[in-house]
């Protein structure tokens, strides 16, 4: 007789919960991000991300891509294209690309070189993703 029984598999009908996903200094990751969270970065991207939150680009962090986001805070160095409602360059901020956006913050000491747009919110909120999110499939799976 087996210990676990297959009713010990049950799924679970708690909601997950969302946080922050960070990238850590010293860390560098080059591919596509999708969030249903907000993301901050620490260390170095390269690629797209995709969040229906606000993106956090620290004094450490190191973008190089293109990111559509509910909001976008950059303190750090940033290289490419962004799509976003809010968009703000801090005193240390350092951007250049394209930048599309309803309303832009530029503090004294920030750095931007590139082209600007601006867009009405609605245009640019149907850009962003809507992401459901998906249960672990450690959790959903029958054994």
């Amino acid at each position: 007789m087996a210990i676990f029984g297959r009713n010990d598999h049950k799924k679970s009908t708690a909601p997950l919960k969302k946080c922050a996903t960070t990238i850590a200094y010293g860390t560098q990751i080059k591919g596509n991000i999708v969030l249903t969270s907000s993301l901050h970065i620490d260390g170095e991207f390269e690629g797209t991300i995709h969040s229906d939150h606000v993106i956090t680009i620290s004094t450490q962090g190191r973008v190089v891509g293109d990111i559509i986001a509910k909001g976008i805070v950059i303190n750090g160095l940033f290289r490419g294209s962004i799509q976003s409602p809010t968009i703000e360059i801090l005193s240390q901020g350092n951007v250049k690309g394209k930048l599309s956006y309803h309303e832009l913050t530029v503090e004294k000491g920030a750095n931007f070189e590139g082209e600007t747009t601006v867009c009405e919110v609605s245009m640019l909120e149907n850009k962003i993703p809507v992401i459901e999110p998906e249960v672990p499939l450690s959790l959903t799976e029958d054994k």
